[in-house]
């Protein structure tokens, strides 16, 4: 009975980790690929002579709204 116990137990913990790494991949893939977006448009706003308005929303995945203005 402990064997069996063991052989069941194994492949869910197995099945967790992977889940865990699947998602923590994800949201250091979506967080760089956003800082890369941000890095960009800032950049060329700050060429077009642009203002803007830059919220970070969610600072573990780097989710943001970017709002450029014509300056006065």
């Amino acid at each position: 009975m402990k064997k069996g116990l063991h052989t069941s137990i194994t492949p869910s913990f197995i099945l967790a980790g992977l889940l865990v790494l699947m998602i923590m991949t994800l949201v250091f893939v979506q967080r760089h690929l956003n800082t890369v977006q941000i890095e960009s448009i800032v950049e060329q706003a700050d060429e077009r002579g642009f203002g803007y308005e830059l919220v970070i929303h969610e600072p573990i995945t780097n989710s943001y709204s970017f709002r450029a203005f014509e300056q006065e």
